[in-house]
């Protein structure tokens, strides 16, 4: 009997949400709702469809240890599920679009799926509800891709949006898939009874390879090779989306319409859209909204006021406050294109990065202190190093930990605090099981994080 695979795609950088979205911690793994991230809620959607053995992540190196982290907080996970999905991720060589990133998974799963089993691809970025509809969808998906077709799903049109993939399609079968026409053809696409394409495929492992090589072959075509071959000449692909290289082209697509509802959080004003329905604003953290409508407000650090104020967005972040009005959304890409041109870190890092060991979090930084709260999860050690630029205070303010300095070792309990001085070896241990936290503070000439001399690996 055939098997189900599923592959969630986690490589985007989703720069149309910023602040909130960096490269170094995309959309899809901002936790915008209820301690749930678009990451997590994609894993949490798949559950009753597919065993965890069965999942499976592709993302980059860059995002590894943030995917461990979401993964390890996903509290409707058990401990073995898990580990599971820590074992089925898969990372891309190099940062390729959606067509070198499926075939990869394809590669990787060479020799644990036959030809026959199907496969389904997810973004991790979508709000999709509700579950049983989304379910069913799958269902009705996977006896059609059975009859060798490449499944895309259909969702009905909401506006005139020319950034997605338009489907004509006849039952279940597609007449004609375009990709991000121009205003005017969008316009006339819906008009004429199209859907927007989801992003969500399903087919199976032949026919997707075979499609792959008659339409892409520049794409496929590693895939003949040894895996180390096969990795080295993965560098040198297209970087194609699978809409461009195959959907738009081949003549096997069948069809099924998602009944539920859909969007993939493509910039601010999609999130306000699909979560003030029937609302007249929409917040996220403590706002307080006088006389004021058709807004949002995102803002989860700190209480946020909004008197007298129409159809506007407001997303705050710990290091950055964006405002803008609606219909303007799109031009988000174009500031950070600017930000980018100025060499700005903002764009690229976000005030928390995640280790194998825990995470970091930046409060305040000047030219000679930086303040930050670092967690170490239970039982694992931050690598044996030292500072050649700075020295750091460390302050407890949970949990315990076991502080080498040099040769000897300290216990330092909550509401104690220990120094380290320039050019001294040291490290944290968290021998606890619960989460170390602690507050540092650096202060020196050179605070940036290169100035690193590692002894030992985490």
């Amino acid at each position: 009997m055939s098997k189900k695979i599923a592959f969630i795609l986690a490589g985007g950088k989703g720069e149309r949400l910023w602040p909130l979205s960096r490269e170094n911690y995309p959309k899809q793994f901002v936790e915008f709702k209820e301690g749930h991230s678009l990451f997590k809620l994609t894993l949490k959607r798949l559950r009753p469809f597919f065993t965890p053995s069965s999942i499976y992540i592709i993302s980059s190196l860059d995002y590894k240890f943030t995917v461990y982290n979401q993964i390890e907080n996903s509290d409707f996970l058990s401990k073995k599920e898990k580990e599971r999905l820590k074992e089925n991720l898969i990372i891309e060589p190099v940062s390729k679009n959606t067509a070198p990133a499926i075939l990869l998974g394809v590669k990787c799963l060479e020799d644990k799926i036959s030809d026959e089993d199907i496969i389904y691809v997810f973004p991790s970025d979508h709000f999709i509800k509700p579950l049983s509809k989304f379910i069913s969808s799958l269902k009705k998906a996977e006896k059609l891709a059975r009859e060798d077709l490449i499944i895309v799903f259909g969702i009905n049109p909401l506006k005139i949006q020319p950034g997605y993939g338009y489907i004509l399609a006849e039952g279940d079968k597609v007449k004609k898939f375009i990709e991000k026409p121009e205003k005017s053809l969008a316009k006339k696409l819906i008009k004429k009874g199209a859907f927007w394409n989801s992003g969500i495929f399903c087919f199976k492992k032949r026919v997707f390879l075979e499609e792959l090589k008659k339409y892409a072959d520049k794409i496929y075509k590693p895939y003949e090779f040894a895996w180390n071959k096969f990795v080295k000449e993965f560098s040198k692909l297209p970087k194609d989306s699978i809409d461009y290289a195959l959907i738009q082209k081949t003549r096997r697509l069948g069809f099924i319409k998602f009944e539920g509802e859909w969007t993939d959080l493509g910039n601010w004003e999609s999130f306000l859209e699909f979560y003030s329905r029937n609302k007249e604003n929409y917040t996220v953290g403590e706002a307080y909204l006088i006389n004021s409508k058709n807004c949002l407000v995102f803002s989860p650090h700190r209480l946020a006021a909004l008197i007298g104020v129409r159809d506007s967005l407001v997303i705050d972040s710990p290091d950055a406050l964006l405002v803008l009005k609606k219909g303007r959304a799109s031009e988000v890409k174009d500031l950070v294109n600017i930000l980018k041109k100025e060499n700005k870190d903002i764009v690229k890092e976000s005030p928390t990065v995640y280790r194998p060991w825990g995470y970091y979090t930046v409060l305040k930084k000047a030219d000679n202190y930086k303040v930050k709260e670092i967690g170490v999860y239970p039982k694992k050690y931050i690598s044996l190093q030292k500072h050649k630029f700075r020295s750091e205070h460390w302050n407890v303010v949970e949990g315990g930990a076991e502080i080498t300095l040099g040769k000897k070792k300290f216990i330092v309990k909550r509401n104690q605090s220990i120094y380290v001085r320039p050019g001294c070896k040291h490290r944290v241990h968290n021998p606890t099981n619960k989460i170390l936290k602690i507050i540092e503070v650096q202060i020196g000439s050179y605070l940036a994080e290169d100035d690193i001399q590692r002894f030992t690996a985490y």
